[in-house]
C-alpha cells in the first residue's frame, strides 16, 4: 500500500474525509478615488492580504507591521478582528491624525461578512519601476 492509501485509510478512521472547508466572505475597500470594489477574502486573512486581488493592493512599506504605511478607516466594521494593543501603539506613533476608526491593514482581520474600509495608500508598480516601455 503507498503512503497516500494509508493516510487516505487513516483519514477515513479518523473522521476527516479531506480537507477542511474554507471560509470566505466579502470585503469592501474604498479606493483613494472614491471608487469602491468588492473582494472576497480568506477567514483570518489581513486587509493587506485580502487586497492582492485588487490591480493595485494597499501598500505596506515594513515586513512586521510598525511602519502605519498601511493605514485605512473603517466604515463598517463588521466581521473585523478587534484592534489590539500592538496595533494602538503603531497607530499612536506614526499616524498622529488617527480616529478612533483608523486601523492597520496588516493588522486587522476579516472575520465575518460585512466589513467596509476606505484606503489611503495603493501599491503602484508603475510608479516604482516607470512607464512601460512604448506606453
Amino acid at each position: 500500500m503507498t503512503p497516500f492509501g494509508i493516510r487516505r485509510k487513516l483519514r477515513k478512521l479518523a473522521g476527516r474525509g479531506g480537507p477542511p472547508e474554507v471560509e470566505r466572505f466579502p470585503l469592501t475597500i474604498v479606493l483613494p478615488d472614491g471608487t469602491e470594489q468588492q473582494v472576497v477574502a480568506e477567514k483570518h486573512y489581513t486587509l493587506v492580504m485580502a487586497s492582492q486581488s485588487l490591480p493595485k493592493p494597499l501598500a505596506t512599506g515594513c515586513p512586521d507591521g510598525t511602519c502605519g504605511s498601511c493605514r485605512v478607516e473603517v466604515l463598517d466594521p463588521s466581521g473585523l478582528s478587534p484592534i489590539k494593543d500592538k496595533e494602538r501603539e503603531v497607530i499612536a506613533q506614526w499616524i498622529p491624525d488617527a480616529t478612533p476608526n483608523t486601523r492597520l491593514a496588516c493588522h486587522a482581520r476579516v472575520l465575518g461578512p460585512g466589513a467596509k474600509v476606505r484606503a489611503f495608500n495603493l501599491f503602484d508598480l508603475d510608479a516604482i519601476t516607470g512607464p512601460k516601455p512604448g506606453a
